[in-house]
């Protein structure tokens, strides 16, 4: 029997049998009488997304991983990219402000306390995002400040890094989420590539999870080298001038190729230095939006292997909207995919009812994991955890 059959068997056993005792049961009720063997088999894959600031001194990453175990979390998505900035030691990458007055590596120290343990770390990089403060970077190179170039802008003019900012202090909204990386600009992935080789060259790491891996909005995408490049593309095939295209990508393709191309050599190079380090992306759950207005083909990047889990977000607070986002899944993907989605589920925006209704959902429907987002929620509110635990289990 297919373990969804088992959770719809389990659940109409416990509803019938409480209705007949009590009358009427809560729905988070149900689920705290659910068998945590039953939620093992169920989820193979019980991850965690730990955000930077809570790994920015040894006593916090003690406590990550403290509840970690307690909590039956055995895979960590730790963000060690954020805006630009490094919570490891590079040549590359400007250190992260938040480290500035110590020589303290949050990567090497929770690699090393995880080791023997059950729990698996996954280097989490946001890879575009690149800057969201009104505020200009504190480190002189940073990205932003110097190389203004590469920022990837919504209309075909070089961007003016000051006077976006200065917009930005005035309405915080006006740039959207702030600055991206152009996925279309060859020098960008050029640059994330080395960044990838020099953290692969010095961690041993369980996985890497790619974060931001797409742009901003439909309307972004304009970046001017970006553009140059695309008219090129688009005149003949790159590499050989003389032979012509029968049929020339859109410009859509072209900007789906640009971040498609880029996580297909980050896998080649990070199967090359790791063959077992777990790839996987965060990425839009709805797949027609991921692709249509974010470039997030990540349906092509399953089926090439170039990711070994895709990890929907799908956050969504209504319930029905989460399991219309299933269903295109579903409806889309071969079934040999579906064991390699993890189903990413919010905690920040709902309450653990309703964030228990969706782990409910996810394995009704067979998904082999789910990612929790994020950790913060639980250090901020520890009752949450008290409550949604025994759905971990």
């Amino acid at each position: 029997m297919k373990l969804k059959n088992k959770l719809l068997v389990t659940y109409i056993i416990f509803v019938n049998l409480i209705r007949n005792t009590v009358g009427r049961v809560t729905f988070v009720t149900l689920l705290f009488l659910f068998s945590p063997k039953l939620f093992a088999e169920t989820f193979d894959v019980r991850a965690l997304w730990v955000v930077r600031d809570h790994i920015i001194s040894k006593e916090k990453i003690d406590q990550v991983l403290i509840f970690a175990e307690e909590n039956n979390y055995n895979h960590l998505f730790v963000q060690i990219r954020g805006r630009g900035d490094a919570y490891y030691k590079s040549r590359l990458v400007p250190r992260s402000h938040l480290l500035a007055k110590t020589k303290f590596d949050p990567l090497k120290y929770i690699l090393k306390k995880a080791q023997g343990s059950p729990i698996k770390i996954h280097a989490w990089l946001n890879v575009y995002y690149l800057w969201s403060s009104p505020m200009i970077p504190s480190q002189p190179n940073h990205l932003l400040l110097s190389h203004p170039g590469w920022m990837d802008t919504k209309n075909p003019d070089p961007i003016n890094i000051d006077f976006t900012l200065a917009e930005m202090r005035k309405n915080r909204q006006s740039n959207g989420e702030g600055f991206y990386l152009s996925p279309t600009h060859p020098e960008v992935d050029a640059h994330l590539q080395n960044v990838l080789t020099e953290l692969l060259q010095n961690y041993n790491l369980d996985g890497i999870h790619f974060d931001y891996i797409r742009y901003h909005d439909l309307q972004w995408g304009m970046n001017p080298i970006g553009l140059k490049y695309f008219l090129n593309y688009n005149r003949s095939m790159p590499g050989l001038p003389s032979l012509e295209l029968k049929e020339k990508p859109s410009f859509a393709e072209f900007k789906r190729s640009a971040i498609t191309g880029f996580i297909s050599k980050a896998s080649t190079r990070i199967k090359a230095y790791q063959p077992d380090c777990i790839i996987s992306a965060a990425v839009k759950p709805n797949l027609y939006s991921a692709r249509n207005t974010f470039g997030q083909e990540w349906d092509v990047w399953l089926a090439g292997g170039y990711i070994d889990w895709a990890v929907p977000m799908n956050y969504t607070m209504d319930l029905s909207t989460f399991d219309k986002n299933i269903q295109i899944m579903k409806e889309n993907l071969p079934e040999k995919y579906l064991d390699r989605v993890i189903m990413g589920i919010a905690t920040y925006n709902q309450n653990a009812e309703n964030a228990g209704k969706k782990i409910y959902h996810s394995g009704k429907n067979d998904f082999s994991g789910i990612s929790i987002f994020s950790y913060t929620v639980f250090k901020d509110e520890p009752s949450y955890a008290n409550k949604l635990i025994k759905y971990l289990k």
